[in-house]
């Protein structure tokens, strides 16, 4: 077993190697909350460089069979267990033990993919803006492949659900800046409440420890569409959120939601674009500033200059290596739009070398920081020019 520890951000390149080394085995995956003072751990199997599962540890085929079962027909799946493992040639197998249960049409392949991608999907954005250790291992036992041509979930598909989960996390920034945010209720709240459905899930769920993921992963349920949820309910005042140190992060109150519904610029925090055509890169960023900026997100060097012309931008965050166009060609345009020539422009790469720097400072950029970073350093570093008016 080989095992590496990476940085914040870098999660992303280790699983791309993988692919393309077209690994087969047992990816596991460790990463430690700062904020929360715990661990989580998860594993992603891969086949021939296509992930094929992902849960918090690797299942026997009647575990996942069990999974499947309690999932979609709970009424049933006991006694296919118990038929189907008669019949299975490799004890084994979860392939044959799926293959059999699609013949017996309790399933189909397209839902047991469907629900599959959902999961890994899920793991994926919990694990990939920390830092951590991975430790992978082949030869493990876990043959799932999907479909009559026996392939893998697709990794372009993958990350363009990242990415649209991710715009849909930033929808609901002003209030919720993480999964890991813990929610409260505010004293005399559930008296108030008439909706009985609600009053009823907080009175059982929100006890003032348990994180939206808690809650998401003890329900069972998707913790973005939970995130929906709590952010409605937070708008009408029935749920404050506090973070890790009990610091209140909105108190929900019928002034807040105005604000939020309102918009009024000098209400608003300080707004910081990021222009990065990393998914992965751009959730670092969204989680390490959303609880102090306003952070807005694009990949494309034309809606950035529409952005600064449109928005009260305070600070630009600039990739500097893009598919599409330089970003030491983006920070000269911006610079020669006299309204910028003062606007603090960070630059963030995975060079460090001196040449690269100088370029970076002839160009116009205020401070040059080298990917992977902390997010710690991030936000310090933010701060400084944003908060203090340095430049």
């Amino acid at each position: 077993m080989q095992s590496s520890q990476y940085d914040s951000g870098q999660l992303n390149s280790l699983l791309e190697s993988l692919q393309k080394d077209k690994f087969s085995g047992v990816l596991h995956l460790t990463i430690r909350i700062a904020s929360r003072s715990h661990q989580r751990s998860c594993v992603l199997i891969w086949r021939s460089g296509e992930i094929v599962y992902g849960g918090l540890k690797v299942l026997s085929n009647k575990e996942f069979a069990d999974m499947l079962g309690q999932k979609f027909q709970p009424g049933w799946i006991n006694a296919a267990i118990e038929a189907t493992s008669k019949r299975l040639n490799n004890p084994t197998s979860v392939r044959e033990m799926a293959e059999l249960l699609v013949r017996l049409k309790l399933f189909e392949w397209k839902t047991i993919e469907s629900f599959i991608q959902a999961k890994v999907i899920c793991l994926l954005e919990q694990f990939i803006p920390y830092s951590g250790q991975a430790r992978w291992e082949s030869g493990v036992e876990f043959d799932l492949c999907y479909g009559e041509d026996c392939h893998g979930l697709d990794w372009t598909q993958l990350k363009s659900d990242l990415v649209k989960r991710q715009q849909e996390w930033t929808n609901l920034s002003p209030l919720i800046p993480s999964m890991e945010i813990v929610p409260h209720l505010p004293e005399g709240t559930l008296a108030k409440i008439t909706d009985l459905k609600v009053r009823q899930h907080l009175k059982r769920w929100v006890d003032g420890k348990r994180s939206l993921l808690d809650i998401a992963e003890q329900m069972d349920r998707d913790p973005l569409r939970v995130g929906q949820s709590y952010f409605n309910w937070a708008q009408l005042g029935w749920i404050s959120f506090h973070s890790s140190n009990d610091r209140t992060i909105s108190t929900a109150t019928e002034s807040a939601a105005a604000a939020i519904a309102t918009s009024k610029p000098e209400e608003e925090l300080p707004m910081i674009l990021s222009v990065d055509d990393s998914p992965i890169v751009q959730t670092a960023i969204k989680r390490a500033l959303s609880d102090r900026y306003n952070v807005i997100l694009t990949d494309k060097a034309m809606d950035a200059l529409n952005l600064l012309n449109q928005k009260p931008i305070k600070l630009l965050l600039l990739d500097l290596t893009m598919p599409d166009v330089d970003g030491l060609e983006i920070c000269r345009t911006i610079r020669s739009i006299s309204k910028f020539r003062d606007l603090p422009i960070i630059m963030l790469t995975a060079r460090d070398g001196l040449i690269d720097k100088m370029k970076g400072h002839i160009a116009g950029t205020t401070k040059y920081l080298t990917k992977p970073f902390e997010p710690e350093q991030l936000l310090e570093i933010v701060n400084k020019y944003v908060l203090s008016g340095n430049t």
